[in-house]
């Protein structure tokens, strides 16, 4: 548990870093509980924009649209999300690819919402959509050992 929140923890930070030179979505602040259902269309957006962008290209934005996915996973009433051991092994400690795999827990649960997916559906989901993203090699990302032995499985 201990490893979760550190690693949540330095997402955080260096997330926080680049925002205060992109001033756009990273620092956006939630007024009330009805505002966490109305930015469900940004935060789809912000995840999608994740997926469809090289890691090397609009670090700014893309650190913008962490934040603010990471700002609404803390405050929605909605859903409730867990980072446990099993995903510490799959991103190994890289803040990028816990980013991703966090916009792809907000991307599924939002697309998802009519037919609310179990942590195990939410878990292998997040996961296939991380090795994707990572298997495709214009995206410019380090996958981890474990995401390396799922892209060579698949």
């Amino acid at each position: 548990m201990k490893k979760v929140f550190t690693l949540l923890l330095i997402v955080i930070c260096s997330v926080s870093s680049y925002s205060q030179a992109y001033n756009e979505l990273g620092d956006y602040k939630f007024e009330s509980v009805d505002s966490y259902k109305k930015a469900e269309p940004q935060v789809l957006e912000c995840a999608n924009f994740l997926f469809k962008t090289s890691a090397k290209k609009e670090e700014l934005k893309k650190a913008n649209a962490k934040k603010f996915i990471l700002n609404w996973m803390q405050g929605t009433p909605d859903y409730t999300f867990e980072l446990g051991n099993e995903v510490l092994e799959l991103t190994k400690g890289n803040p990028e690819l816990l980013g991703l795999y966090m916009a792809a827990m907000s991307k599924l649960v939002i697309e998802n919402s009519g037919t609310p997916l179990n942590s195990s559906e939410l878990y292998n989901l997040s996961e296939k959509l991380l090795v994707d993203y990572c298997a495709n090699e214009e995206n410019e990302i380090k996958p981890s050992k474990k995401i390396k032995k799922l892209i060579k499985a698949n």
